[in-house]
């Protein structure tokens, strides 16, 4: 876990982290970085001309594209992404209820939302903060489940009050954070959804 000798009751790096650190050990195929693969299972798949099309899924200014919504590597690959950017979308609209939409049990998915939830019923809103992910390795598929690890950076993140003042809850950009996820595919859906989500 990161310590910045800062109060991170609200910090969005600790929505991230506090808690989960010592679950990342649980990801199997996750403590040891592995190079991406930019070839995954399935990655250059056409959908059949006689599927049906997919009820769209997400809020309209972010669907979740229907590169996440098959039941492979390539697919948990892009929902993962796709989760990071609902996360990033936190900070403009202050609204976490997707978080817990596309989560399946995941306590930190939820820790991320409850405190979103929060500072918005307090009238703050955010800046910065934006994730993005440099590294994520080859999912690690096994039945209906898929497991990776993931490297990204965070942008410097603040939390301001109704007059544009910082309050508690900001934090420092972090570079190379080190974590994992792990999915679970629901067929009735047609989509991944998050079981867990660590970073420390």
């Amino acid at each position: 876990m990161i310590d910045t000798g800062v109060d991170v009751t609200r910090r969005w790096t600790l929505r991230l982290v506090a808690g989960l650190a010592a679950g990342a050990v649980a990801l199997s195929g996750c403590s040891e970085r592995q190079e991406a693969n930019d070839t995954l299972p399935g990655a250059d798949a056409e959908p059949s001309a006689s599927e049906p099309e997919l009820p769209p899924l997400g809020p309209p200014d972010l669907p979740m594209p229907a590169a996440a919504r098959t039941p492979d590597a390539a697919g948990a690959e892009a929902f993962v992404r796709y989760y990071i950017d609902l996360i990033n979308r936190t900070s403009t609209v202050m609204d976490a209820a997707l978080l817990r939409e596309f989560s399946d049990r995941c306590d930190g998915c939820n820790r991320i939302a409850a405190h979103t939830e929060e500072d918005a019923r307090a009238g703050y809103d955010y800046e910065g903060g934006e994730i993005t992910i440099t590294e994520i390795s080859q999912p690690l598929m096994k039945g209906a489940t898929a497991e990776m690890a993931i490297r990204m950076d965070q942008a410097r993140f603040r939390v301001v009050d109704a007059s544009g003042s910082p309050v508690d809850g900001g934090s420092e950009p972090y570079s190379a954070l080190l974590g994992g996820a792990a999915l679970v595919w629901s067929p009735d859906r047609s989509t991944w959804l998050i079981t867990s989500l660590t970073f420390g």
